[in-house]
């Protein structure tokens, strides 16, 4: 049975599109946290969103996470910063916490997204700027070398930004969200250079240099963790489509070569 071009190209697209509906779907990372830093412990002070004061000891720093690959590291096909074994993050939520040596999966989201766990909706789009902000003037590539006490401001700095009270100014000893030494730990040093950070952003004011490829992990009843993607690939839908369009482009023009071929008058030899 004799089957149209035409109707072969227009069932490869359908094809080529429901690859791509599949592709937008949210993709996942999993990994295992092999570290929190070796940043300071503080007290951190905020109220969540059902009201209730917080005052809890945590660690700050940049953590570590192992990634296996293939499917066992998640659909995600993107490398991240710290990888392809493995990726460095901060985490995004004060709410929330994570434990050595687990594993979690987790939903790759905007940064708006991020902490949607404990806030519904996310951070917004405002607060993901300024974390962006923060980054692109302090550290824009996360595989940056940097000391214990640069990535615990930035780690307090996230945590400002993200649950401080859009009335209150940045302030790291003060406001709905503020931190304090948990005893003997002189923290100053650090809570000085957060600040610092922080009054950098609010008179940048989205108009500061913005790091690229920032992203949240989130998972539910868990620390949700901003990344950095160094490089994505392109999802099996899209390589799906760019190849159609080169074929469907080819057959076009070989049909309008065809055409002209065919239209092109016999020519007459005088005698």
């Amino acid at each position: 049975m004799f089957v149209p071009r035409k109707y072969i190209a227009g069932a490869l697209l359908l094809f080529a599109t429901t690859l791509c509906a599949g592709g937008a779907q949210a993709t996942t990372v999993i990994g295992t946290l092999q570290s929190v830093g070796t940043g300071d412990t503080i007290t951190l002070h905020t109220t969540n969103t059902q009201g209730t004061s917080i005052g809890a000891q945590v660690l700050t720093g940049l953590e570590t996470f192992t990634r296996a690959s293939g499917a066992a590291g998640g659909t995600d096909t993107s490398t991240l910063a710290g990888g392809p074994g493995g990726f460095l993050a901060f985490c995004i939520e004060p709410f929330e916490d994570a434990s050595l040596g687990a594993t979690y999966t987790y939903t790759v989201a905007p940064l708006a997204s991020g902490d949607n766990s404990s806030i519904p909706g996310g951070i917004v789009s405002l607060k993901a700027t300024q974390i962006s902000e923060l980054f692109g003037q302090y550290l824009p590539s996360f595989s940056t070398p940097i000391g214990a006490t640069q990535a615990a401001a930035l780690q307090v700095a996230i945590w400002e930004i993200v649950s401080e009270l859009p009335s209150n100014p940045f302030d790291v000893l003060h406001g709905n969200t503020y931190f304090t030494t948990p005893g003997s730990d002189d923290t100053t040093a650090m809570l000085n250079l957060a600040q610092g950070y922080l009054n950098y952003v609010s008179s940048a004011n989205g108009n500061g240099p913005l790091a690229q490829g920032l992203t949240a992990l989130t998972v539910n009843g868990n620390q949700d963790m901003l990344v950095q993607v160094v490089s994505a690939a392109p999802e099996p839908g899209t390589w799906m489509m760019m190849i159609l369009g080169f074929g469907l482009v080819g057959n076009a023009m070989r049909a309008l070569r065809g055409r002209g071929a065919r239209r092109q008058p016999a020519l007459a030899f005088a005698g």
